[in-house]
């Protein structure tokens, strides 16, 4: 099969969490719910949707909150750092994001006013943007780059779940294809109801997001961290490339492009593999990913890999070539079925209802409602409307003819 990644390094933030972030603040400042004259904005992430949100802020001229676990790597603290955001790291790593949450709700009880908390897991103006803008990009190079073949699914890893709902948008239009989930195999909430710390950062974090659309999860498959850093090494050292180039003859300007791939780009590829693999898709078959970030934001995770396992080798590098490319296999995938779906989904509650408030009438809507997901989707022509009547208001639609 043919994988198509759309890599995102080319965004201001270097990352692809930078326009989503802009719906909600869209949402809120023409309805006169955040001014950004006064109050700070919270964003609660695991790494790159506070750079969008720092980012969107600096841009606003307001102050930005960014709410990260402290585990994260040194790079993400040292951007933010850059742009001059507020910096709140909570205890753990990847997946504590209970501790985020709980800061969240802490400094909004805490703050009142002072403060508006854009939580990405439960803001439908995040996959809002996904599902028109990521969707249409994916079908757009799907188009350009494999005409001839056929769309045959979309393999994303669950952070928030915003992109996934590109993964909506692409099945409205080819409802045979299947949308693949991925998580860490160390935190296998999906394919397991579990839990667990893991290295893949950007993704699985202890919970079902309230944005994902679980009606629409064909796969899910659990990907190993250790595969993950240990494609990092060999794709970002010059052993692994040499590997690569020379024992292997991957042309060099491949190569040269692999850096494109952060730790969750490289979850991305591995996942899409097994999703190909367990369906025995061919050359006449088309799977679409992204690459959320590359590799500039974790150039220290090699240098701790280094200090704990010594110099990397020519002999290690094939090894890794070997087992987590070379090696990569259907285990730890699951396809679905409605049983499947429906307890994933389920999961929601223990996260929204039980612990952020959000109403059990929504959650059943959410899977027993033909219409719920769709009427989300359909809030795009609300929210162009509104913009356009705020830009009137304030004059900046004169002001950019």
């Amino acid at each position: 099969a043919k994988i198509l990644g759309l890599p995102r390094k080319q965004f201001s933030t270097g990352c692809h969490k930078l326009l989503a972030i802009s719906g909600p603040l869209v949402d809120r400042i023409p309805r006169g719910v955040f001014d950004p004259t006064h109050q700070k904005a919270l964003w609660p992430s695991t790494g790159n949707y506070c750079r969008g949100g720092a980012f969107n802020s600096a841009l606003l001229g307001c102050k930005a909150v960014a709410i990260l676990p402290q585990g994260m790597s040194k790079e993400r603290f040292q951007w933010l750092q850059s742009i001059g955001a507020e910096i709140i790291a909570t205890p753990g790593c990847e997946s504590n994001v209970k501790e985020i949450f709980d800061k969240v709700n802490e400094l909004t009880h805490t703050k009142g006013d002072e403060v508006v908390a854009l939580n990405q897991f439960c803001e439908f103006m995040n996959p809002l943007w996904h599902y028109h803008v990521t969707g249409s990009a994916m079908e757009e190079v799907w188009q350009q780059r494999s005409k001839g073949t056929k769309l045959s699914g979309v393999f994303l890893t669950q952070g928030s779940a915003g992109t996934l709902a590109s993964g909506d948008y692409l099945k409205t239009k080819y409802p045979t294809m299947k949308i693949g989930v991925g998580e860490a195999l160390q935190c296998p909430t999906l394919l397991e109801n579990g839990y667990g710390a893991h290295r893949i950062e950007g993704i699985g974090d202890k919970h079902v997001p309230w944005i994902h659309n679980l009606r629409n999860t064909d796969v899910v498959a659990s990907i190993d961290d250790e595969a993950c850093l240990s494609i990092a090494r060999l794709f970002n050292t010059e052993v692994g490339r040499h590997v690569l180039i020379d024992n292997h003859h991957i042309p060099r300007e491949t190569v040269e492009q692999l850096s494109l791939l952060g730790i969750s780009g490289i979850a991305n590829m591995v996942g899409a593999i097994k999703m190909a693999k367990y369906f025995e898709w061919t050359e006449k078959d088309t799977i679409l990913t992204v690459a959320t970030d590359s590799f500039i934001m974790y150039g220290s995770r090699l240098q701790e890999i280094e200090q704990e396992r010594g110099e990397y080798t020519e002999i290690q590098a094939e090894r890794d070539h070997s087992r987590y490319i070379e090696g990569i296999n259907t285990e730890s995938l699951l396809e679905c079925r409605h049983t499947d779906r429906r307890r994933m989904h389920q999961l929601k509650y223990y996260t929204w209802v039980e612990q952020q408030g959000k109403d059990t009438n929504e959650l059943n809507a959410q899977w027993s409602d033909d219409e719920y997901w769709m009427k989300q989707w359909g809030m795009k022509e609300r929210l162009d409307d509104q913009i356009r009547r705020f830009n009137a208001m304030t004059g900046l639609d004169k002001e950019y003819e």
